[in-house]
């Protein structure tokens, strides 16, 4: 059982995978959270109480930017990500037996997908469509 994170400091998204299956899938809500350390330990907190915790083999978090979106990010935001993805793999790491991978997200719509992007399509859309082809998520 594969764990995906997309992990940013107001919510996390994960997903448990095995194969072509999902076995759960949500968000964890870290808004009401002060620091990042906050954050990453509540996210911890919230993956180890979903009883498919215990049958993960390998965590995938989703590398943080690294560089900016047309002026949408600013460089303290790519920082801020940056320290809180840092945390959150060390914590998870530290805590589980499993082993943490970053994976680039053009690397992971890739190898789910077959291809990482459509020209002209921005990538939330793409994944979005995608899921909704492979996946009854009506």
């Amino acid at each position: 059982m594969v764990l995906g994170l997309d992990a940013s400091t107001s919510v996390v998204g994960y997903a448990f995978i095995d194969g072509d299956e999902i076995h759960d899938m949500g968000f964890i809500d870290l808004k009401k959270f002060k620091t990042i350390n906050e954050k990453a330990v509540h996210a911890y907190e919230e993956l180890l109480e979903n009883d498919t915790f215990n049958e993960v083999t390998s965590i995938c978090v989703e590398d943080s930017l690294m560089g900016f979106s047309h002026g949408r990010t600013s460089m303290q935001t790519i920082i801020k990500l940056a320290k809180f993805n840092a945390i959150l793999c060390f914590i998870l790491g530290w805590g589980t037996d499993v082993k943490v991978h970053s994976v680039n997200p053009s690397t992971a719509r890739k190898q789910v997908f077959g291809k990482a992007r459509v020209s002209g399509v921005p990538p939330k859309e793409f994944v979005q469509r995608q899921l909704e082809s492979r996946f009854d998520l009506s």
